[in-house]
């Protein structure tokens, strides 16, 4: 189930940052799943804009919203006009 969940949800994130990258986005705000089970790395980026170009290192692994492992995080693209 864990790589299962892992795959699907850094299948989605890919797409999503391929998608808003060709649409003319720079980078996102990344969003937590907001309970109590996500991590404290994932949660200090709550609300934090990050670059396509700059994923983050969280605990040792880089990676960007969602393509961590067993990551319910996800990216909320901002675009020019935003």
């Amino acid at each position: 189930r864990l790589i299962a969940r892992t795959e699907v949800a850094r299948a989605a994130s890919n797409l999503t940052q391929a998608r808003s990258q060709y649409a003319g986005s720079a980078g996102y705000i990344w969003r937590t799943s907001g309970d109590m089970n996500v991590r404290e790395s994932h949660d200090k980026m709550e609300g934090k804009y990050v670059r396509w170009s700059e994923p983050p290192t969280l605990a040792g692994l880089v990676g960007h919203a969602g393509t961590l492992p067993n990551c319910r995080c996800f990216a909320e693209p901002i675009f020019p006009n935003d």
